[in-house]
C-alpha cells in the first residue's frame, strides 16, 4: 500500500472544459506527489496511476437535474464498493453537496442563495425552467445538509465567503478561502504570435481597440446584453475605432445577439466566433475585457484574460475580480448599466496609449493565483486537517 494518505474527491465533472472541474482537476494533479488520490467522477481529465486512481460514474447528458441526482446515488454506491478492497481514506472532499459524508466541501456555488436573488434574472423559459428551478432547489437541499457535516468549507473568493456565512450562519468559521488558479504561462502571449495576422482574420485592423467577450454560455448574465447597446451610443468619432469579439455561445444565443447587433446598426464592427477549444488566440488578438457580468463566484475567464495582459471591464462587486482589479489602473469597475459600460469603452479607446502600462499591471496583479500557489494552499489544508484527525479534534 502506498505511503501516501489516501485522498478521496467526488466531483460530477473533473474536465479541463468545466470552470468548477478544472480547478478541482488542478487540485488533484497538485496533491498527487503527496497523496494517493481516487477520484470518483463521470469524466476525469487526469493521469491514472501514478499516485492516482479514477471510479468512472456512468450519467446521461441530459437533463441536468437527473445528472445530479444519479450522481449523488450512484457515488455513494461506487464508494462502498471501493471500500470492500481500500480501507476509509484519510480524508474525503466532494463538490457542493455531490456527497454527503465529505470532510471537505469545496463550494464554488451557493444554490441557496442563487435561488433567493439571481434567479429571478433567468431568461430560461418553459420545461428548462422548471428543470432548472428543481436542480438549484435539489442542489440547495443537499449542500446545506454537506456542509453543515463538512469539516471545512472551501470557497474561490471572499464574496462567495460573505454569501455563504448570509445564508448558512451555522456553518460560517468553517469557510476557508482558496483563489481559484491560472496557469500564467499557458496565457501569456508569446513573443512570435502574430498579432495583427490574427486580427487581420478576425476583420479588425491596428487602429481599433478590440473588446473581447468569452463566455460559455448564458450571454444575458455575463452582460452582453449591456455591451452591444454601449458600443452603439460610443460617440462617433470612438465607435470607428472600436470592435467587439465574442468568444462563446450556443447558436441560438449568437443568432439571439446577431440580430440585437444588426438592429443596432453594429453588426459590422463585431465578430462572433462561437465555442473555441482554445481562447488564447482570440484573447492576445485583444486589447480589452469586457465582462459586466451580473454574478460570478470567481470567474476564470477574468483570470485567464488579466494573465493574456488584457485589463477587464467589469461590473461593481463582481466576486473574485474585486479582490484584484483597480479601477483605472489594471482595468474598469463599473455600475453594471449600459452608460456606465460605455463610459470604460470610451474611456479605452480615447487613452489607447495607457493600454500598454494596464496591460501590465492586469498582468502583474494576477501573478498571485499561480497554480503553484493555489496547490500549495491546499497541501496547507490537508496538512492542517491530518494533523487535527491525529489529535482528536
Amino acid at each position: 500500500m502506498s505511503a501516501r494518505p489516501p485522498l478521496v474527491v467526488f466531483d460530477l465533472s473533473v474536465s479541463a472544459g468545466s470552470p468548477a472541474g478544472s480547478c478541482v482537476l488542478a487540485e488533484v494533479e497538485g496533491l498527487r506527489d503527496r497523496y494517493s488520490v481516487t477520484v470518483f467522477s463521470e469524466r476525469f481529465d487526469g493521469m491514472v496511476g501514478t499516485g492516482g486512481d479514477w471510479i468512472r460514474i456512468p450519467l446521461p447528458r441530459r437533463p441536468i437535474f437527473l445528472r445530479y441526482w444519479l450522481f449523488q446515488v450512484l457515488a455513494p454506491i461506487g464508494y462502498l464498493f471501493w471500500r470492500l478492497t481500500y480501507p476509509r481514506p484519510a480524508l474525503i472532499q466532494t463538490t457542493q453537496g455531490q456527497f454527503l459524508w465529505a470532510d471537505v466541501a469545496y463550494a464554488h456555488f451557493c444554490h441557496g442563495a442563487y435561488l433567493k436573488g439571481q434567479w429571478r434574472l433567468s431568461t430560461v423559459t418553459g420545461l428548462r425552467r422548471v428543470l432548472r428551478r428543481m436542480n438549484h432547489g435539489y442542489n440547495a437541499a443537499m449542500e446545506r445538509l454537506a456542509f453543515r457535516r463538512a469539516r471545512r468549507i472551501v470557497v474561490p473568493s471572499l464574496g462567495l465567503q460573505r454569501e455563504l456565512a448570509r445564508e448558512y450562519p451555522d456553518v460560517a468559521d468553517k469557510i476557508t478561502v482558496i483563489s481559484n488558479p491560472v496557469d500564467l504561462d499557458r496565457y501569456a502571449r508569446p513573443g512570435g504570435f502574430d498579432r495583427e495576422g490574427m486580427r487581420t482574420q478576425l476583420g479588425f485592423d491596428a487602429s481599433q481597440v478590440v473588446f473581447v467577450f468569452v463566455a460559455l454560455g448564458d450571454f444575458a448574465r455575463k452582460g452582453l446584453g449591456l455591451i452591444l447597446p454601449a458600443m452603439a451610443g460610443l460617440p462617433t468619432e470612438l465607435a470607428e475605432r472600436a470592435s467587439l469579439l465574442v468568444v462563446g455561445g450556443s447558436e441560438g444565443e449568437i443568432a439571439q445577439y446577431r440580430r440585437q447587433a444588426e438592429g443596432l446598426g453594429i453588426a459590422d464592427k463585431i465578430s462572433f466566433v462561437g465555442l473555441q477549444k482554445d481562447v488564447r488566440p482570440y484573447l492576445w488578438a485583444s486589447d480589452v475585457l469586457a465582462f459586466p457580468s451580473a454574478y460570478e463566484i470567481f470567474s476564470l475567464a477574468i483570470l485567464q484574460a488579466a494573465a493574456a495582459g488584457l485589463p477587464p471591464i467589469v461590473s461593481e462587486g463582481l466576486y473574485g475580480a474585486e479582490e484584484f482589479v483597480r479601477h483605472g489602473i489594471n482595468g474598469w469597475i463599473v455600475p453594471r448599466n449600459i452608460e456606465s459600460v460605455g463610459t470604460a469603452m470610451a474611456s479605452a479607446i480615447a487613452h489607447r496609449e495607457c493600454l500598454t502600462a494596464m496591460s501590465a499591471a492586469a498582468r502583474a496583479a494576477v501573478q498571485q493565483y499561480s497554480r503553484h500557489a493555489f496547490v500549495a494552499k491546499w497541501h496547507d489544508l490537508y496538512a492542517e486537517l491530518l494533523v487535527d484527525a491525529g489529535s482528536g479534534r
